[in-house]
């Protein structure tokens, strides 16, 4: 009888201290997950506060049945959509939106950047071009997609400036470079739909950002991050005066959440040489109502655009065709290589399109 009742209490203790246990395990979850809606609590607070006090406006003439809403860039008032996912230390607090690491406008030297030894912030990057931050976790996990063939100095002077720009952004990020096999005619919507491609087989990134080689940031302050709608980030560029060349650009650096480039059906593989397929993507847009986050514009290359409607479900992302010919892990990127075909054979796939 004694036997049994200490094998009895052996068992009662047993069962509590497993209760006890479980109960640390799920206070220490709930620690956490109350950190984090406290850190979301906090910056929503901030912007809500009058921290950032400018509203986004619309042009109310593009607001009709036929057309997509265009809005300026101004940062909204509220964070919306936080695509938070929990990825490494889970007990680390989110990064914070506009990090404190800012420093604004950039001071841009081409020659230095080419002649000067890598710059500490690339010493960290792992092969691929991968980085995120190691004291709070990103908020957004981001691809960056290069279109490139024959233009490796640009290249250099990009990653010089972009990398440190995203690491005190506190983005976790790769960065793609899409090569052109071969040397014919160049089609960069074509590239741009092979690297959304890829990138989707290595992350589940929350957002794409097509990025032109010969683009510069100026301005760390100017997010590489997605907002709820695509989101053109270089309206402005010094090659012409800083001005807009024409309404309906969405061309140079333009932010896609993956639902919205599945949407448009992503760009056009039709265009072959430089300039199209980026109005093509802003009637896109248009006619897929989806609202662009930049001042508006309106225009584009007629000749082609004007069979947008009837090639829009037919060419893009469900009718890309190429073969991989090379993937490297290098430094400061993944470099993609890949053969895109002929342009002789869209001749009679633009005609079967439109038939």
């Amino acid at each position: 009888m004694v036997r049994r009742c200490t094998r009895f209490t052996s068992v009662v203790v047993f069962l509590v201290g497993c209760a006890a246990l479980v109960s640390v395990i799920n206070v220490r979850e709930l620690s956490v997950t109350l950190k984090t809606k406290l850190r979301v609590a906090k910056l929503s607070f901030g912007a809500a506060s009058g921290l950032n006090n400018e509203k986004r406006t619309c042009d109310p003439r593009s607001r009709n049945e036929r057309n997509g809403r265009i809005c300026n860039d101004k940062p909204p008032n509220v964070i919306r959509g936080l695509t938070y996912k929990s990825r490494g230390n889970v007990s680390l607090e989110l990064c914070q939106a506009v990090p404190d690491l800012l420093v604004g406008r950039l001071i841009i030297n081409f020659v230095a950047a080419l002649k000067s030894p890598p710059p500490p912030a690339l010493q960290d990057v792992s092969p691929g071009g991968t980085w995120s931050p190691k004291n709070c976790v990103a908020t957004q996990r981001i691809a960056i997609i290069i279109p490139f063939r024959d233009r490796q100095k640009h290249l250099d002077i990009l990653a010089y400036y972009l990398v440190p720009v995203l690491k005190r952004q506190e983005v976790a990020f790769r960065i793609f470079v899409v090569e052109q096999y071969g040397n014919k005619t160049f089609n960069k919507g074509r590239l741009m739909n092979i690297g959304f491609t890829e990138a989707r087989k290595y992350d589940e990134f929350d957002c794409f950002i097509f990025h032109d080689v010969d683009l510069i940031p100026e301005d760390d302050r100017n997010m590489y991050t997605c907002l709820e709608n695509p989101r053109h980030m270089s309206p402005a560029v010094d090659k012409f005066k800083y001005k807009l060349p024409y309404k309906g650009l969405v061309g140079g650096v333009l932010s896609f959440r993956s639902k919205h480039f599945i949407k448009v059906n992503g760009y056009s593989n039709l265009f072959w040489g430089w300039g199209g397929e980026d109005d093509d993507m802003y009637h896109r847009l248009i006619a897929s109502k989806i609202t662009i986050l930049r001042t508006p514009f309106e225009t584009g290359r007629w000749k082609l655009l004007k069979t947008l409607k009837k090639r829009l479900k037919k060419d893009g992302l469900n009718t890309l065709e190429y073969k991989l010919v090379e993937t490297r892990l290098e430094k400061l990127y993944t470099r993609i290589l890949a053969d895109v075909g002929d342009p002789a054979n869209d001749s009679d796939r633009l005609s079967t399109l439109l038939a």
